[in-house]
């Protein structure tokens, strides 16, 4: 079987990753996130906003789309005509998902953030703090395909190593009014 398709996938998710985690450092600079962050909006801060939240939702989005469904594939998990939520379904039982509820919430938050509402500032902050501590899941979700591909498949995932992390603070300890 040739594994063409999904590596390009896991590279495309690689280099996203890497895009991501530059913008969380980069907005980082910013928590804990409050009104004011809006109030004296900069054209840093816009652009430093565009590529986070575009990072987050590209990553999401082709998460979504190519590589869960190419990953039941090459596993054999994959039925013709699957609905995304059986996709889900499949990864959660794998091991991949932790629920498909919460990756729902991550799609909640990708629409959040692509659509503009009409919200305060507050929610707004509110709103890319959670995106922010999403992020670091996502990064923990990639780590868990790669480690069950190298498992049920036998690919090497050595051209894609562990991102490190450790110097990016979370929101959450940044933010007294946040639950940790």
């Amino acid at each position: 079987m040739s594994y063409e398709k999904l590596l390009f996938f896991i590279e495309e998710e690689h280099r996203n990753l890497q895009h991501l985690i530059r913008a969380m450092t980069d907005l980082a600079g910013y928590f804990p996130l409050d009104e004011t962050f809006f109030t004296e909006m900069t054209d840093k801060k816009i652009d430093i906003l565009d590529r986070f939240i575009f990072r987050f939702t590209k990553t999401v989005d082709s998460m979504s789309k190519r590589l869960f469904p190419e990953i039941l594939t090459v596993t054999g998990e994959r039925d013709e005509d699957m609905f995304f939520r059986d996709i889900l379904n499949r990864l959660e039982r794998m091991g991949i998902l932790i629920s498909v509820e919460d990756w729902n919430t991550y799609r909640e938050r990708r629409n959040s953030l692509t659509h503009e509402y009409p919200e305060t500032h507050i929610d707004k902050a509110a709103m890319l703090t959670d995106a922010y501590e999403k992020s670091f899941n996502l990064i923990r979700l990639f780590e868990r395909i790669k480690e069950l591909l190298v498992q049920r498949v036998g690919i090497s995932m050595e051209a894609y190593p562990t991102p490190d992390i450790s110097m990016l603070p979370h929101a959450a300890s940044m933010n007294n009014n946040c639950e940790q």
